[in-house]
């Protein structure tokens, strides 16, 4: 994983010897003395999570990178490393419409910037965040305005249109998430130049504010079908902090399970159960389908931090909730509850059962996704998501020693979708590399890393 001190050190364009002699004298100037390492070792060392620098290096290096000593003290390392690269604008404490468009903003950019490896608010920083989300559904401010050229209310109903559209396509997999992530991005990014370059009144500013709310959400589900769970998360902070600036309340918490599931598969569940905590503060009474993602989310990340009892009990409300409660879902509120069904179900089972070391019990919740299903089903397009939720499958087989069964499922996984995604096929890649001196091992890491699709 690339470190944020890294993304700090080279937006700075320095090496890591460079970096190293700057921090020194850094830490020199601030009477802190010469005792600081100049060698790229030390930096080394820092930016592959080894160990972290020591309190008053900590301030040179927040120094150099123009971040407050509060700041320093309040998030911590790493989290506080952040303010130091272009991810700032998600940390911004300042929660306004203007925050909110700024944040729009910075994410319509993403697939113009380095693609980061970590997720950008974390630990602290996160808390950070739902709090401030909290506190702006409590007391909303007024909706954005804008002088300029007027947007017109037949060009936000042609917008809202083509996303419901796409919501809907999403849901129905009518065609495949790639796709569908340019189509939202582009959708995404005409509403960020509307928000900043036209003129609108407070009643169409906060239909603006949604709208860009509601593409950016998409937009993180399909990067996280996409294998790119940082750009995902990145996607999700501006989507929540623009509905909760706009105090669209059951949106935020349609979103927040999203964010859960970016902690979940690269972060600390302990940030997981912060934001399905926070969930339920928001809406005392969400939907069968939320209700069912957030246990589902609960049972993960209690599996991850080895609590088998409180997991499986919280997979057993799952169940009871999908049994017993209706299926309508507003898709234009929570559109990713549409899909959430018994197969979704017995995938996010198998999760958990993986998290909890025990493959032999993973293995027969997902084995629907080895199923074509009957041959009278009409067939559907391949999707990157049906593809990545294979990982699991081949966690669970490699994990039970059946080598053959899992490189045949990584096939399956990129003859779904004809070719990989870069991101999956790295992850794919990765799963298989201790096992390279197998002829058919070979021959898989060869096809995904001969063929990715772009």
């Amino acid at each position: 994983m690339r470190h944020p001190l890294k993304a700090a050190r080279e937006s700075l364009g320095l090496s890591q010897t460079a970096y190293a002699r700057l921090i020194a004298k850094a830490h020199n100037e601030l009477g802190f003395g010469p005792k600081m390492v100049k060698t790229h070792y030390t930096v080394l060392h820092w930016e592959s999570g080894r160990n972290e620098p020591e309190p008053n290096t900590q301030l040179a290096i927040a120094h150099i990178h123009g971040v407050n000593l509060e700041d320093v003290l309040r998030l911590g390392w790493p989290h506080w490393l952040h303010l130091a690269t272009d991810d700032a604008t998600l940390l911004n404490q300042s929660w306004t419409p203007q925050s909110a468009i700024d944040a729009l903003h910075s994410t319509a950019r993403l697939a113009d910037t380095r693609p980061r490896s970590y997720l950008a608010v974390t630990g602290p920083a996160l808390d950070s965040q739902i709090r401030a989300t909290l506190a702006a559904l409590a007391d909303p401010q007024p909706p954005p305005s804008r002088e300029g050229r007027r947007v017109t209310p037949d060009t936000l109903t042609r917008i809202e249109a083509r996303i419901e559209a796409l919501e809907l396509q999403e849901a129905r997999a009518l065609t495949t998430p790639m796709a569908l992530y340019f189509a939202t991005r582009a959708e995404h990014r005409l509403l960020t130049t509307l928000l900043t370059s036209s003129g609108y009144d407070h009643k169409a500013g906060a239909r603006l504010l949604l709208l860009a709310a509601r593409t950016a959400a998409l937009c993180a589900w399909l990067s996280g079908c996409l294998g790119e769970d940082a750009r995902a998360e990145r996607y999700a902070l501006a989507a929540i902090r623009a509905a909760s600036v706009a105090g669209a309340r059951r949106h935020v918490a349609a979103y927040m399970p999203d964010l859960a599931f970016r902690h979940l598969v690269a972060g600390d569940p302990k940030d997981v159960l912060s934001l399905v905590h926070a969930t339920r503060a928001i809406v005392r009474h969400p939907s069968p389908g939320l209700a069912v993602t957030l246990h589902s989310r609960e049972a993960q990340a209690l599996a991850r931090l080895g609590d088998i009892t409180a997991s499986t009990r919280a997979l057993d409300r799952a169940v009871s909730t999908l049994v017993t409660g209706p299926t309508e879902v507003d898709p234009t509120i929570d559109p990713l509850s549409i899909n959430v069904d018994e197969e979704w179900l017995d995938v996010s089972s198998g999760a958990a059962w993986l998290h909890l070391g025990r493959p032999e019990k993973a293995l027969p919740h997902l084995t629907t996704l080895l199923d074509d299903g009957p041959p009278s089903r009409p067939p559907t397009p391949p999707s990157p998501c049906a593809a990545s939720r294979l990982l699991y499958v081949v966690d669970a087989q490699l994990a039970l020693g059946e080598l053959d069964a899992a490189t045949h499922s990584a096939h399956r996984a990129a003859a779904l979708v004809g070719n990989l995604p870069p991101d999956l096929a790295h992850q794919f890649r990765q799963r298989f590399a201790p096992h390279t001196t197998e002829p058919a091992v070979r021959d898989l890491i060869d096809t995904l890393t001969e063929h990715p699709t772009h």
